[in-house]
């Protein structure tokens, strides 16, 4: 087997590229030992099975951060057949650092000039004759979006790999001081057995530099490995190299190569007019503007809402129809006089009325994670942080802290985990505190179906403020956190990368958007389907379907009097559905669906009552249902109707749509608080307790100590804003 490993800067297409060669044998899981994704593939090429590995992306190759660490050791100590360094065409200077310090490793490379379908639009100039032999490495023109130059490059990976086993030696070019010092620690190396046996490991370049720098991580490789104590006369060395630059070493061995970038760009590379006024600096004048960018943030966050919703709100009401109408009729048909009433109910009302209720939002998470992939494939969400970084200052953070914030809003595990990327821990467990309060994906359901019910037209300009309250409350949350012992962040300055904005591609977004709503399914038909029978059980016993007189209603109405400020508490159903939420969040529909949509359903027109009709016509009809909702959903669309945010619900026309789970959930409350117990109940939802998984990352990162602080904290949180929500709401209704 070869083992190829993938290397570069982040932003430089590197999992799409990776993407675009192992397709669907595309396998996610974590590195050994920690939470940081791993990709990995494994298929056949010309009679060979290859092995590709996407290791995480990196600036250096300092053992700073954990991606860092994981790119350095795997090089180091997996010894890969060839590397793959993937370098983002439009910004040489900056992607030829990481190749400067890959050399260094001595392994075996082939490079990837990435987005060269852009290179020549900008009109950029390469003499890639003179640029091959400056870099000493073989150089392939490629493009993920485009999926040029992939066979190319797999087919230079494998010649490489099988004509170079051994360690690859590259020449090292630095000045003459740094040069000699070098071949001074060679030498030592070569005079010392515990060197000789540790340079056939790490190369005799890398392990020379690395005692120069004194690399904090290496020394205690080679300490607890072998026996070595860092040389007094190496020490000395550095210290002399650092006195007469008058600079750190770090600073003055990235500076060497920074140095050598200059110098083979100096002697290749050509650039346009056309580059220095290319299109993200026009445009980030705008978006990043230090007036207009926050309102342009915020009306993006607006449309992007009325978009999801006056697109998804069509086909909901089609999905709806088909599970209550369509399915349910026919799977009512199956249920005979002879089948046990549990087991009716279990049928009816736990399995196809809770996971019918979660999977009718499927079109809404569909929409959401469209246009969120067009956001970050685009690189607006990036600068997302750049934009928040004043306002984290407040809080003795960054913009950079902002980052896993805006993972939340997707799911709150990965942005748990994206909390390893700040530089100190007092930062880290701040971040984490306040990263529950985004609004992931999975409360989505829970507001669309609540909104749906009390809210009309103004659905998308109610969860709109859900997102922002999350914001505001997570914010106002630093500010009183900042001020104890072990949430003092050091506030270092942000340094983050703005890739240049490029027109996502429709595979990529595509892939993201089935990827996200197919995790959304999975979890809908096993984890959520296994806690709604728990529930359904919970509902139906102990008096064989009495709903108002389940283990869950006394459960619900023994809370009661303790949630009664916040408004929604004046039904059981929503207290009682709190804490199923702790196990994922879309529970809460399902659940709803079981207690509403069952009590209601003597009230329904039997089958009999109704319209008889065959099952092709009923499969007809749903045909053309799906292809009208379809058309409607275009014109939602296309329509941009923002202004429908802000419109009038139309009672009427709510209390007339299908008979499912929105309009029972309607029902829950008829007097003039309606909508404001929705809202209320929606905002304890926001900022309760995450799912156990959530909690299950934060005691990984943090242990139980702080996870109990946390669940403390959601605790006492939720209920004062709701509380406050119903209170104040009430003076102006």
């Amino acid at each position: 087997m070869i083992k190829i490993a993938f290397t570069g800067n982040p932003n430089v297409g590197k999992s799409a590229l990776i993407n675009a060669i192992a397709g669907s044998n595309l396998k996610v899981g974590n590195w050994a030992g920690v939470t940081v994704e791993k990709k990995e593939a494994e298929f056949d090429y010309k009679g060979e099975r290859i092995q590709c590995i996407d290791l995480p992306g990196v600036y250096s190759l300092s053992p700073y951060t954990l991606e860092e660490t994981i790119t350095r050791d795997f090089i180091i100590n997996e010894k890969p057949d060839v590397i793959i360094n993937i370098v983002d065409s439009t910004n040489l200077e900056r992607n030829l650092y990481l190749t400067m310090l890959l050399k260094e490793l001595e392994k075996p490379m082939v490079m990837a000039l990435n987005f060269f379908d852009e290179f020549e639009k900008l009109n950029y100039k390469l003499d890639m004759k003179k640029f091959v032999d400056m870099v000493e490495m073989d150089v392939v023109m490629t493009s993920a979006t485009k999926r040029t130059g992939l066979q190319e490059l797999l087919d230079k990976a494998l010649e490489v790999a099988k004509l170079r086993k051994e360690n690859r030696k590259y020449n090292l070019i630095f000045d003459k001081c740094l040069q000699e010092a070098i071949e001074e620690v060679k030498c030592k190396i070569n005079c010392n057995e515990k060197l000789v046996e540790a340079s056939k490991k790490f190369g005799e370049d890398f392990l020379a530099i690395k005692l120069l720098e004194q690399d904090s991580h290496l020394i205690e490789i080679l300490k607890s490995e072998y026996g070595y104590e860092l040389d007094s006369e190496i020490i000395k060395k550095t210290k002399q190299l650092e006195e007469d630059h008058d600079e750190d070493i770090e600073t003055i061995f990235a500076e060497g190569r920074y140095g050598t970038v200059k110098g083979v760009l100096a002697k290749t590379f050509t650039t346009s007019i056309k580059s220095r006024l290319d299109f993200t600096d026009k445009v980030d004048r705008v978006l990043l503007n230090k007036y207009l960018g926050l309102p342009i943030f915020f009306l993006i966050i607006v449309g992007l809402m009325g978009t999801v919703f006056n697109g998804s709100a069509p086909l909901i009401d089609w999905v709806d129809g088909f599970v209550n109408d369509y399915i349910g009729k026919y799977v009512g048909m199956l249920i005979d006089e002879s089948t046990p009433d549990w087991l009716a109910s279990l049928v009816m009302d736990g399995i196809l009325g809770g996971v019918g209720g979660v999977v009718v939002f499927v079109p809404l998470m569909l929409y959401l994670y469209f246009f969120l992939a067009i956001l970050e494939e685009s690189g607006y969400m990036s600068r997302v942080a750049f934009l928040m970084d004043k306002i984290m200052t407040k809080l003795g953070l960054n913009g950079k802290a902002f980052v896993p914030m805006v993972l939340g809003f997707g799911c709150t595990v990965p942005a748990i985990y994206a909390t390893r990327t700040l530089e100190d821990e007092s930062s880290r467990r701040l971040t984490a505190a306040m990263a529950p309060f985004m609004s992931c994906g999975a409360r989505l359901p829970v507001y669309g179906l609540f909104t749906a019910a009390f809210f009309g037209s103004k659905a998308g300009l109610v969860v709109m403020s859900l997102y922002v309250l999350g914001i505001v409350v997570a914010i106002l949350t630093g500010l009183v956190l900042k001020n104890f012992e072990m949430f003092k962040a050091e506030g270092r300055a942000l340094l983050i990368e703005l890739p240049p904005y490029r027109v996502p591609s429709l595979r990529v977004i595509l892939k993201s958007t089935l990827s996200r709503t197919g995790s959304y399914l999975k979890k809908a038909t096993t984890i959520i389907m296994g806690m709604l029978m728990i529930l359904w059980a919970l509902t139906y016993f102990p008096n064989n379907g009495d709903t108002a007189n389940s283990y869950m209603a006394k459960f619900g109405k023994t809370f009661q009097p303790i949630l009664q400020p916040t408004g929604f508490a004046n039904r059981w159903e929503t207290v009682a559905a709190i804490p199923p939420s702790l196990a994922a969040k879309e529970i809460v529909v399902g659940f709803m669906a079981q207690v509403l949509v069952a009590d209601d359903a003597g009230e329904e027109e039997t089958g009999e009552e109704a319209e008889e009709t065959t099952f092709i016509e009923d499969t007809v009809d749903q045909v053309a249902g799906l292809g009208v909702a379809i058309k409607d959903s275009i014109v939602g669309i296309l329509s941009f109707d923002i202004d429908g945010l802000f419109s009038v619900p139309d009672a009427e026309e709510i209390e007339e749509e299908g008979s499912g789970v929105v309009a029972a959930t309607k029902a829950l409350w008829t007097d003039d608080l309606a909508p404001l117990r929705a809202y209320s109940f929606m905002v304890y939802i926001l900022l309760v307790v995450p799912c156990v998984v959530t909690l299950g990352a934060i005691k990984q990162e943090f242990g139980y100590k702080f996870t109990g602080f946390v669940v403390g904290l959601l605790l006492v949180i939720p209920y004062i804003a709701s509380t406050l929500v119903f209170q104040i709401g009430k003076l102006f209704f």
